[in-house]
């Protein structure tokens, strides 16, 4: 078993030396954005048995597999529009979303009834590995079965035995990793979205039927963000087509915070300012539509970094073109993001995902 310090410096030693591992058929643990988790080939039949020894208790479970991008995970899962949703608007991260599979993965790591669970780490190394050795590997955490989740390589030895560790043949130590809980699970296969296991990111999948139950679900989401309301910067990033709904949504919330103008689309404006009221507090309210901003850096022409700032609430329709200059400001708010999907004329399904950062 090697172990090798992942530095800047050692960073391509790390990559170079886990393809050699993975082409043998080995297993490697790695870092990911939530915890240590285990590399084999996803397509290798003997490395799979390898990895269901070592993490023992578990051939009935599926295994999630880690992919580059989308059009990787095109070659092993039919991707339908709720899961394209989810990869375009939330990925990479720490969701793994639930596909039907294409049965190219090695036996074992499809679910008994073919399902497949794709991830895309946040995480640039392992994206790059990827990426590199243009196969998919395994995304299941490190532990053995039932074990402590490991977020050291101290966790994974103090939790396994002798006989399992001469399975690993490469470690990349990154340190001790945040305490992140593991993957927000997501199934498109069947109707809508259906969360099997919530992570650090909760996952919630709502049905709205008609407007007021759009309202009402506004003031559920605003109930949910009481405790960060007037206290830290709340960003709410709204994605779906045109017409989807989300200037709608974002009348009603500010409707529960009291804001006494009539709530427009800012598509010509850009930026719309209000004042709104959560019981005592007094919370400034940007609505940001991002659809005609021809360069994303023109988010600096309005002020970013004081449109940015607690305890603002900005809420941004087409957040996806201006991800990247948004990105600093979202380590310090509490992120809430909405993808609207148009189901009937006048039936939407919501998918709202929430991570509150300190």
């Amino acid at each position: 078993m090697k172990i090798i310090q992942i530095t800047p410096e050692t960073k391509q030693q790390a990559i170079q030396e886990t393809i050699q591992e993975l082409n043998k058929g080995q297993l490697v643990i790695y870092p990911t954005e939530t915890c240590y988790g285990i590399a084999a080939d996803a397509t290798n039949e003997n490395a799979i048995q390898t990895l269901l020894q070592y993490k023992r208790k578990r051939t009935d479970k599926p295994i999630s597999i880690a992919v580059a991008n989308q059009n990787m995970a095109e070659q092993y899962v039919h991707i339908n529009p709720t899961a394209q949703n989810i990869i375009k608007n939330f990925l990479p991260g720490p969701i793994t979303v639930v596909c039907k599979g294409k049965h190219k993965v090695a036996p074992h790591v499809e679910s008994p009834i073919g399902t497949l669970g794709i991830r895309i780490p946040a995480y640039p190394l392992i994206l790059e590995l990827i990426e590199t050795y243009n196969k998919p590997i395994t995304a299941t955490s490190a532990n053995a079965s039932y074990k402590k989740t490991p977020y050291s390589i101290q966790d994974i030895l103090d939790n396994t035995t002798k006989k399992q560790q001469q399975y690993i043949s490469l470690i990349l130590d990154a340190g001790t990793l945040p305490k992140q809980k593991t993957s927000t699970v997501m199934d498109t296969t069947l109707e809508g979205i259906h969360i099997l296991r919530q992570g650090d990111i909760q996952g919630t999948t709502f049905h709205s039927h008609n407007e007021q139950e759009t309202k009402q679900l506004a003031k559920k989401i605003l109930e949910t963000i009481e405790p960060y309301l007037g206290n830290q910067l709340i960003i709410i990033q709204l994605q779906g087509d045109l017409g989807a709904g989300k200037t709608y949504f974002t009348k009603y919330f500010c409707e529960h915070l009291q804001v006494p103008q009539h709530v427009n689309s800012p598509t010509f404006t850009i930026c719309n300012e209000y004042q709104g009221t959560y019981k005592t507090k007094t919370i400034p309210i940007y609505h940001i539509d991002a659809y005609r901003l021809y360069d994303p850096n023109e988010l600096h022409a309005l002020g970013g970094s004081t449109l940015f700032q607690s305890p603002n609430i900005v809420l941004i329709e087409w957040a996806g073109k201006i991800a990247e200059q948004i990105q600093p400001y979202i380590k310090t708010s509490y992120l809430l993001q909405i993808y609207i999907q148009h189901y009937k004329p006048t039936e939407r399904i919501f998918t709202y995902l929430c991570n509150s950062n300190p």
